[in-house]
């Protein structure tokens, strides 16, 4: 028991100083006023507040290409100081990391293992490269994470409504997560599918009441489209699936046809996986990856679940060293990119080929 104590402290010590340690670094970025996407939210929600159009808009000459839904939120956060608005972010980020990991553990594991299990995981988290990616640039990532992440945690609690909710939530701030509604048909949980309907309307709602009609209709003639079908990026922080087949020049037409491929495959595989928790976060993973027609590097968070999954549901020593290979390929990042060769497929790729073994790795394990 002393053993069992002394271990628990030595473990939280570890997990507040590796909170110590990105809060320092972070603390910096904060001093040079450079948290580049946090200041694109706050801009396109002041812009849409004065009944502009953000999609018309490069703010920093970065592109605001999340739906109209999203201003109710940005504008709460818009409305404040931007040196205030960036603490509250960056509390709301950690705090929604942790409790993801958190609620992960409840869910996966008994009660004598969680403390320890969400110290470990907690510590890794917070050193994964996509993390420190997204807290850097002020991303919204890791709060949409814990938003699908608690729709699942109150689905296994049969809370159904309140699922529902996080995830039109969700939704309602970034497109992707409604994917995640073909496992709540699957599950057959009506008052879910319902509740998230009802959510995504009211937000819907609530949108053409403060700010211009003309956004949604703007956004989905002009702006989803572009999120599937645009070419893709030779940027190194694109990792996604259309621009690693870009990256071996493969023509635009048919990296369509394979990621659509690919995306319908995946999503198939996981819809039938008997593993509930492999089903829902394989899902979401399948979609971000696969069908847009760029993932940034800031995207892979979504891998934090999977990882967490498969680690705890694998017992083979082999197994276990396979997954922290894959971790090394999707946290390893080259500091300066620009000083390689893009023709490098596995350079500049690696996390990519990172998260295709751990799919790979992922449909293994729900066959078994």
């Amino acid at each position: 028991m002393m053993k069992k104590k002394f271990l628990t402290c030595i473990l939280l010590f570890l997990l507040f100083a590796t909170l110590g340690q990105q809060i320092y670094k972070l603390y910096f970025v904060y001093l040079q006023d450079n948290f580049v996407d946090l200041s694109v939210y706050i801009n396109a929600a002041r812009i849409a507040l004065a009944h502009g159009n953000v999609y018309e808009t490069h703010i920093s000459q970065i592109p605001f290409n999340y739906p109209p839904t999203s201003l109710l939120f940005f504008s709460l956060v818009g409305i404040l100081p931007k040196s205030i608005t960036a603490v509250i972010f960056l509390f709301a980020s950690i705090t929604s990391l942790l409790i993801s990991v958190w609620l992960l553990t409840e869910t996966l594991l008994t009660k004598a293992k969680r403390v320890t299990a969400f110290i470990l995981f907690s510590i890794f988290s917070i050193q994964y490269f996509p993390v420190k990616f997204t807290l850097t640039l002020g991303q919204i990532n890791l709060i949409i994470l814990l938003l699908i992440t608690a729709s699942f945690y109150f689905f296994r609690k049969n809370r159904d409504i309140l699922s529902g909710i996080l995830l039109g939530t969700a939704t309602l701030i970034k497109i992707f997560p409604c994917f995640l509604l073909l496992f709540f048909i699957k599950e057959k949980k009506w008052k879910t599918v319902f509740s998230f309907i009802i959510t995504v309307g009211v937000g819907i709602g609530l949108t053409l009441l403060f700010f211009s009609p003309s956004l949604i209709i703007f956004y989905f003639e002009s702006v989803a489209g572009n999120l599937f079908l645009q070419g893709g990026e030779m940027s190194y922080f694109d990792q996604s699936l259309n621009s690693f087949l870009l990256r071996l020049s493969v023509a635009s037409d048919v990296r369509l046809l394979l990621r659509i491929i690919f995306t319908l495959t995946s999503v198939f595989l996981f819809l039938i996986a008997k593993n509930k928790s492999l089903s829902y976060f394989g899902l979401i993973f399948s979609v971000l990856l696969f069908l847009p027609s760029f993932a940034w590097f800031h995207h892979y968070v979504i891998l934090i679940p999977l990882l967490i999954i498969l680690w705890t549901t694998t017992t083979q020593t082999i197994d276990k060293l396979f997954l922290i290979f894959v971790c090394l390929l999707t946290t390893f990042h080259l500091r300066a990119p620009e000083a390689f060769s893009s023709s490098n497929i596995f350079l500049f790729s690696h996390p990519f080929i990172g998260a295709y073994i751990l799919w790979l790795f992922s449909i293994k394990k729900q066959k078994e």
